[in-house]
Formats: structure tokens, sequence, C-alpha cells
């Protein structure tokens, strides 16, 4: 029997979507500086911006924890159809959804073929002009203005131009992964990092990702938000359509989402930190929970989306609470509507 949360019984899980972030990986090309300890280090045998061991080994356990958590509703047996699995265009989030789904589905049966394996941004269209209108607001302009001291010393202490929020989020997450890699980082991140000035700047990053409804409509999660609803629907109306969704991508993607539906708050979201979306039936009538699994430590957290009375929400309010962000079939389709070109979109 699947794990349920206490309070469910009575409710029949119908389908789940899972937005994930990838696990633990080297530093990227992009976040590189040159004062950087670390510079000249081409982390072999993982390589820049590779997955690490303990990366897959996250990723992973994430996998075993979906299994024991929706056992029942996978079954034992890999079916493509029952499937939806999406990543984004990195080779670490494409890794990730091959580890995730190998620890959800081991070979079994006719399916094992060999006893033993190795073990082995850029949005554009109208989102674009969204994000410069944005970045002129007068609080946001202040709020950059009050960083503007850290940035002229980051500049010197790292050989880098570090001018805008940008600079300081690929700054952070560099420090990130060598911190988690165990490695050597510069005298002067103890003073900013992980809490901080620098906390603060990755922190309004993430603020001007999503600042309007428009941009939650176009950075992609207002995209991901009409996959796993369309798939939602058909499983209501009894129609052919997968049972688990899987989303492998970046931190970006968890804060996006999170943003979009009302449960963001301060945070860098860790690796494997994961939002779940169940779609429950009883007596008929549908609901929507959500979940945040934190990834570092292992523990899931039961969300309520504003605009809803409880963790069960109820399907039709859920997507009356998210159709202003949700894009419509046409602006999927259209270019101009919805940002795509960004690696960080599904």
């Amino acid at each position: 029997m699947f794990a349920r949360a206490d309070g469910d019984e009575g409710y029949r899980l119908k389908h789940v979507s899972v937005i994930f972030r990838h696990g633990d990986r080297a530093p990227d090309p992009v976040e590189m500086f040159p004062n950087d300890p670390n510079y000249q280090n081409t982390f072999y045998p993982y390589g820049l911006g590779g997955l690490t061991n303990e990366g897959k080994r996250r990723e992973y356990r994430l996998g075993e924890l979906l299994r024991e958590r929706y056992d029942e509703l996978l079954g034992e047996v890999y079916q493509p159809d029952a499937i939806y699995a999406r990543s984004t265009d990195y080779r670490r989030a494409k890794m990730c959804l091959q580890l995730v789904l190998a620890a959800l589905y081991p070979p079994k049966g006719p399916q094992i073929w060999r006893d033993e394996l190795p073990g082995s941004r850029y949005p554009r269209s109208t989102y674009l002009k969204e994000h410069k209108d944005v970045k002129s607001l007068p609080e946001v302009k202040e709020k950059i203005d009050k960083l503007s001291e850290l940035m002229s010393n980051l500049t010197e202490w790292t050989g880098r131009e570090i001018s805008y929020v940008n600079d300081m989020y690929n700054l952070y997450h560099i420090l990130v992964a060598e911190q988690a890699m165990g490695l050597e980082l510069p005298r002067w991140a103890k003073e900013v990092f992980p809490r901080g000035q620098l906390y603060d700047g990755i922190q309004l990053w993430y603020e001007i990702f999503s600042k309007t409804t428009h941009m939650r409509r176009t950075n992609g999660a207002g995209k991901l938000l009409h996959n796993v609803l369309s798939h939602m629907s058909d499983r209501e109306r009894g129609q052919r359509a997968p049972k688990l969704g899987l989303y492998s991508g970046h931190e970006t993607n968890v804060a996006a989402i999170l943003q979009t539906l009302g449960l963001w708050y301060p945070h860098v979201p860790e690796y494997s930190s994961s939002v779940v979306l169940e779609l429950h039936e009883k007596e008929s009538q549908y609901y929507v929970k959500v979940l945040y699994y934190l990834g570092i430590p292992e523990e899931w957290v039961e969300q309520v989306v504003p605009g809803c009375e409880a963790a069960m929400c109820s399907a039709d309010k859920f997507r009356e609470l998210l159709a202003e962000v949700t894009p419509s079939k046409d602006e999927m389709a259209c270019d101009k509507s919805v940002a795509k070109g960004h690696g960080y979109i599904f």
C-alpha cells in the first residue's frame, strides 16, 4: 500500500507530478571566476557542471522515496504510457531523470537483459521585455542599489565583473557546488556566504525572475503547470493519461513553481528538492494536494495553497486559483507568448 499522509483515508490517488532539482554538481563554466582557488580545476571525472557521485546517489534516493510513497499507483513494471518524463536541456538534468527512473523501476522479469550493469538562459519573447521593465521598478532599483557596494567588492575579490543580481546568482551557486564537494572556498566567502549579502542578492534574483503575473506565465512555471493540469484533467475524465509526470530541472524551476503557487518563502532550494502535485479522488470528487520535498533533509512538507481551505484542495478551486498564471493552448503554441529557448525551460 502506498504511503498516505494523515487525514487522506478514503481518498484514491490518481496522478502525481514531480518537479525536482538535479543533484550535487561540479561548478558550471558560466560561474567560474579568475581568483577562485579552484579556477584551474577540471573537476575530473565529472567535468564542469557535471553530476558528482553524491549527486547521483541523492537523485537515485529521490527515486527510491517516490517508489516508497507511490508504490501502488506506479505498479511494479515500467510501462512507457504510464509515465510522462521531461528534462531541461542540461546533461545533469537528463542524467538525474534517468537515475530517478532507474530507482523507480528496477528491471524485473522479462525486462532484465543483463545481470549486472556498472555504476556509473536565455529566454526570449515577451518575458524579456517584462524582465527589463521589472528591473526598472523603483522598489527593485532600490534593492539593487543597496547591493552596489557588495558587487564592487565582489568584482575585486573574484577578478570578474559583478554588476547585477544574475552575477551574484552564479557566484552563489559556484560556492554551493564547491562547498558540497569539500573544496577550498575563497577567504572572503565566509563574510557573505551562505548567509549575508550574497544570500540577499540571490533572493532578489528569485524575486525578479517571477515578479509579475505575466512573468509567471512565461518563465516556464505556467507552461509546466499547464501540462500538469492537462494530465490531471485527462485522468479525471477517465482518458488515457500518464499516472506519473517527472520534470527534471533546476532550483530555478522549483522556485518558480513555488512562487506561482503562492508558496514561496526566502531560501535556496536544495539539491533534489521537489514540488509534488497529487490528484486524489473521493466519492467522484477530485482534489489536489501539494507537497514540498526538501531534499536536504529528506523531509516531505504538506502545503496549503493560498485560497484553499486545506492541503487537500478542490481540483476546480485549484484550477481557478491558477487560471491567471496558466497559459492557454494558443499561448503554449506561440513563440511570441511563452518564453522558449531557455536552458532552464522544459
